[in-house]
């Protein structure tokens, strides 16, 4: 079951920068230079925290290389922040929501089953953005790791066309039938 939390504050910073807590970030984008990635590896590199970042047209292949990342963390346990693109930017890609869901699935099944992991993944968070962070949400429920959102005030999240809507109703709806 998804743990969902509301942010005290409207915009996306306040919460990106309490996301990047997290003892390791992996930003999962085909484009690291909008405004969302720059912040997200500022911010975990402001709190000294891991950061992964992974190009999505080669996420399957960087299993490999991200487990060999997170052991550098040297503790038993740790927290995964799933960041990156939202639907908005990956649609101008060919990608829709269920595609990268699968996609990103696929990925951490792989980097939590890997022999060479050393490191457990107690939790999982996000920002529970479409595009990546929804998908990293549905795969951390799916695969069993304690999952947790923060959302912004209002619950306000951009859909595939760019526009922000702050509903709670269907901020929630798009985690149903995991």
């Amino acid at each position: 079951m998804i743990k969902f939390e509301e942010d005290q504050h409207y915009g996306y910073k306040e919460r990106t920068i309490k996301n990047a807590s997290a003892d390791v970030t992996i930003a999962i984008a085909i484009d690291f230079n909008t405004a969302g990635e720059r912040l997200t590896k500022n911010a975990v590199v402001n709190q000294k925290n891991l950061y992964v970042p992974v190009h999505i047209k080669k996420l399957l292949n960087s299993v490999e290389e991200t487990v060999r990342t997170i052991n550098r963390t040297k503790k038993d346990s740790i927290s995964l922040n799933i960041a990156g693109n939202g639907i908005y930017t990956l649609v101008k890609h060919y990608m829709d929501q269920d595609y990268v869901d699968e996609l990103v699935y696929m990925f951490l099944l792989n980097v939590v089953n890997s022999p060479d992991l050393k490191v457990k993944i107690s939790a999982i968070r996000t920002g529970g953005q479409t595009g990546i962070d929804e998908a990293g949400a549905k795969a951390g429920e799916r695969l069993g790791i304690p999952t947790s959102i923060l959302a912004p005030k209002c619950w306000r999240f951009r859909n595939e066309k760019g526009e922000d809507i702050s509903d709670e109703s269907l901020f929630k709806n798009r985690f149903m039938n995991i």
